[in-house]
């Protein structure tokens, strides 16, 4: 089932990728404008050399791992804390929700007051874009375990701290995994955003840089560069969840 189901995915985008060639070959005609796909990626690979290539990515994939490890480990404590103890849910929900809908490019001026043009700021715009979504998981979690389940472990003199450990976080990680996946994607959403910060590479940077300069091609390559490594990073976190949380759930 597995396969069929990746190779359904990949008739889509084959098919996607056939549709776009056939309108920029035969419609508009006109690279500058529409790029058709296998012309982004001769221009790409004509003029970016491969070890430069490598290197964007290296370094925007740095930047994503940091920024969503800060994010991720901030949202799952809070989110759990704020799921099991009601003063925590009290404080931080309010500030959190007044926060949450402010996109990572509203930061970019404080990001560069607070920590400079170096990697920090970057890595803080990429917090931003993490946490909010693994803390609402977490949050939702912990809020909607079923009172059996809890009620069952106190049965057995589990109590406490040890209920949470042992019982509560355990019930919750479906909620948890999911917020972790959503937060890395979105980690790859505000690349872009984060490399506007005076960042001499990365994938956001190759978009951006070639869209300077006119190349419209290169900029598509490189929006379907983040596409394509974001795929591929997410299936890598996905195994590893499905090896902690376990093959009940789905992923």
């Amino acid at each position: 089932m597995k396969f069929a189901e990746r190779f359904a995915g990949l008739i889509g985008v084959v098919l996607f990728l056939g549709l776009w060639e056939i309108a920029a070959r035969f419609g508009w005609r006109n690279p500058a404008i529409m790029p058709a796909p296998s012309q982004a990626v001769w221009m790409a690979l004509a003029t970016i050399p491969p070890l430069t290539l490598i290197e964007h990515v290296a370094i925007s994939l740095w930047r994503i791992l940091a920024g969503f490890a800060l994010g991720a480990s901030a949202g799952v404590a809070l989110g759990i804390a704020a799921g099991w103890y009601r003063p925590v849910a009290l404080i931080s929900r309010p500030f959190v929700e007044i926060l949450r809908p402010i996109p990572p490019l509203a930061w970019i001026p404080i990001a560069i007051v607070w920590f400079g043009l170096g990697e920090p700021s970057k890595i803080f715009v990429i917090f931003l874009g993490t946490f909010f979504p693994v803390f609402t998981s977490a949050t939702r979690g912990m809020a909607s375990i079923h009172p059996s389940i809890l009620r069952a472990a106190r049965t057995m003199d589990v109590d406490g701290v040890r209920l949470l450990a042992k019982v509560a976080v355990p019930a919750a990680m479906p909620d948890i995994a999911t917020g972790l996946r959503i937060g890395f994607g979105l980690g790859f959403g505000v690349l872009v955003a984060a490399e506007l910060i005076a960042a001499g590479r990365g994938m956001g940077h190759l978009v951006m840089e070639a869209r300077q300069l006119g190349q419209l091609g290169i900029s598509v390559f490189g929006i379907f560069l983040i596409g394509l490594v974001n795929l591929v990073a997410d299936q890598q976190l996905a195994a590893a969840i499905r090896r902690t949380v376990g093959r009940w759930h789905r992923f």
